[in-house]
């Protein structure tokens, strides 16, 4: 059986990780790598993460950001401290219901050339019908609430692109690259996972919608020169 990390970042919001992590030490059968990443939170949490480092489940590995990056920002960060042989993405306004992480690792079995998500959006949601080149375009995508893949699976990805600050897209765009490669999107449809949407930035980036537009503007300009001979 493949050995998993699971990378776990957060801005302020604490009780949302430490929620996560209650589950995840309640559910998780499996002896996990967690990885905690704190996005330059300014709230102050005590030694709320060093207690997590104490318990006798998981190896609980407790790392910051040097700035607020964001999400795809802060899952990189948290995957270069990562050792395991699984990654698994998780947001912490993911609801854990039960052992989800066999049904990962079943799939990657199936099929290592694979990237796992929560749910695969292969139809127009609103954000990934795109005019690429004067044509629209549909990119399928794995929601980035839930990501998982093989280690050597986000080397050749190449991780989040930076570009895409500090949120909004990244998912639609490594899902496309992943395509782009060869590799397979997989839903994992699990209902011990929920998603409660946007509980992550609603709060703390009331400019949320300024981010998103910014970065629709620069994945059409990624991928407008990708897919110039099209």
């Amino acid at each position: 059986m493949k050995s998993v990390s699971i990378i776990l970042p957060f801005y302020n919001n604490w009780h949302l990780t430490h929620q996560r992590m209650m589950e995840l030490y309640e559910f998780v059968s499996i002896p996990c790598e967690i990885i905690l990443v704190n996005d330059c939170s300014t709230e102050d949490m005590g030694g709320a993460m060093s207690w997590w480092k104490n318990q006798d489940r998981h190896r609980v590995v407790c790392v910051k950001t040097p700035k607020n990056l964001g999400f795809g920002g802060a899952m990189n960060h948290g995957a270069k401290r990562a050792t395991e042989d699984v990654y698994v993405f998780l947001s912490n306004d993911v609801q854990v219901l039960g052992d989800f992480i066999p049904a990962i690792l079943q799939k990657l079995q199936e099929n290592e050339k694979s990237l796992v998500g929560g749910e695969v959006l292969a139809y127009d949601t609103g954000w990934n019908v795109l005019k690429i080149n004067g044509k629209p375009k549909l990119f399928p995508y794995v929601a980035g609430w839930l990501l998982a893949c093989t280690k050597e699976t986000w080397k050749d990805l190449g991780g989040f692109d930076p570009i895409f600050q500090k949120f909004d897209y990244e998912d639609i765009d490594i899902s496309a690259t992943a395509i782009l490669k060869g590799y397979k999107l997989v839903g994992l449809n699990d209902k011990r996972l929920r998603h409660f949407s946007g509980q992550t930035v609603r709060k703390y980036y009331p400019d949320r919608e300024s981010y998103t537009m910014k970065n629709q503007k620069r994945f059409i300009k990624k991928w407008s020169e990708i897919l110039k001979d099209e």
